[in-house]
This record gives structure tokens, C-alpha cells and sequence, in this order.
């Protein structure tokens, strides 16, 4: 039996989804300790520099191991099944998504040291969230593309991008769009288990 050369890019997947939940979760426990009795919140809420930046280092670790499982993904679709369709275009993925990632901090730091502007955010948000949409869409629609099943896992992994990446254009239910990613994250470490199994190729 031969080895799987694709199980580290699965379980950097995999960790990088528990990254994301992680944040998350950060994130939201960050939030609501700003909101003790007897204390009037400020919307959005803001966060010390050292939440801002254990937030950071979390997301910045996951980042990492996402974007290697995903330039790995790039490798197993050419080397699999000949297909380039995605060559370029995971660049793109990864340089909107940091883009996306690098205005959140920097928003939450400009918030900790009070130099927020709403409309700023505002602006931002809406702008990263349809140029993450657009790329995202196109990245799910090639990827129906594949000359094969991915072991049963195209139509998944393709689809619940779609979603994420509909959710990201929408801008409003980001935050779903970010679950809905960490679940992609899941099942792409779970293909990669399966990386190395032989599968007849689709007739197109």
C-alpha cells in the first residue's frame, strides 16, 4: 500500500478549521466581557491590544496551515487529474482572503486605541465581502470543473464554498460564510485522507 503523500495537507486542514473556531470563539468571549452589569456596551466592542493580538496570532496560525493545505489541494488536482483550472487562481483566493483578514485586525486595533471610523468599516466590509464573493464563486464553479468525483467529495467541497462565498458577497451573514468555510476546511483534510485512491475519471 502506498503511502499518502497528501495526510500532513489533511490534517493542516483540519487544524486550521480548529483555528478558525478557535478565533471565533475568541472572538465572541472577547466581546461579551465587555458586557458586565452596571456597564453601557459601545457597538462594536472594543478590544485591548493584547485580545486584538492573541486574536491575530490564532488566525495568523491557521492562515498558515490553510494556505498550505490549499496549495497542496492546488498539487493533487494536477497531479491527480491534470487539471490547472485553479493554478492562478488559489492565489487569488489566499491574497483577498488576507486582505480580508489583515483589515479585520487592523480595524479591531485601530478600535483599542480609539481611531475607529464606522464608516470606514462599513465601507471596508462591504468592499472585502463582494471581492471575496466574486473570487469565491469562481473558485467553487471551476472546481465542478475536475475531471472526477475527488473520491466523492467534489460536489461537497464545491458547493459549500459556493455558499460561503454567497454568504461573503451578501456581506451580512459573514459570519455564517465563515463557518460554512471552516466546514469546507474539514472536508477538504477529509479528501486529502483519501488523497492517494485510485477513481475512474469522469467522461467529458
Amino acid at each position: 500500500m502506498n503511502e499518502n503523500r497528501y495526510t500532513a495537507a489533511g490534517w493542516a486542514a483540519i487544524l486550521s478549521a480548529v483555528g478558525s473556531l478557535a478565533m471565533l470563539g475568541l472572538s465572541i468571549v472577547f466581546d461579551f466581557a465587555k458586557f458586565a452589569p452596571g456597564r453601557t456596551p459601545r457597538l462594536p466592542v472594543p478590544w485591548s491590544a493584547g485580545q486584538t493580538a492573541a486574536v491575530a496570532a490564532v488566525d495568523a496560525l491557521s492562515w498558515i496551515l490553510g494556505i498550505y493545505a490549499l496549495v497542496r489541494f492546488r498539487d493533487l488536482l494536477r497531479e491527480r487529474y491534470g487539471f490547472h483550472a485553479v493554478d492562478r487562481l488559489v492565489w487569488i483566493v489566499v491574497a483577498v482572503g488576507l486582505l480580508a483578514a489583515a483589515a479585520s485586525h487592523g480595524q479591531r486595533y485601530a478600535m483599542s486605541r480609539e481611531a475607529f471610523s464606522l464608516p470606514t468599516v462599513l465601507v471596508t466590509m462591504v468592499v472585502l465581502g463582494v471581492l471575496n464573493g466574486v473570487v469565491g464563486i469562481v473558485f467553487a464553479t471551476r472546481l465542478l470543473r475536475v475531471n472526477g468525483s475527488l473520491n466523492g467529495y467534489k460536489k461537497p467541497l464545491a458547493y459549500v464554498y459556493l455558499a460561503g462565498s454567497i454568504c461573503f458577497l451578501l456581506v451580512i451573514p459573514s459570519l455564517v460564510g465563515i463557518v460554512l468555510l471552516v466546514a469546507w476546511s474539514v472536508l477538504l483534510g477529509l479528501a486529502f485522507f483519501r488523497g492517494e485512491e485510485l477513481e475512474e475519471l469522469e467522461v467529458v
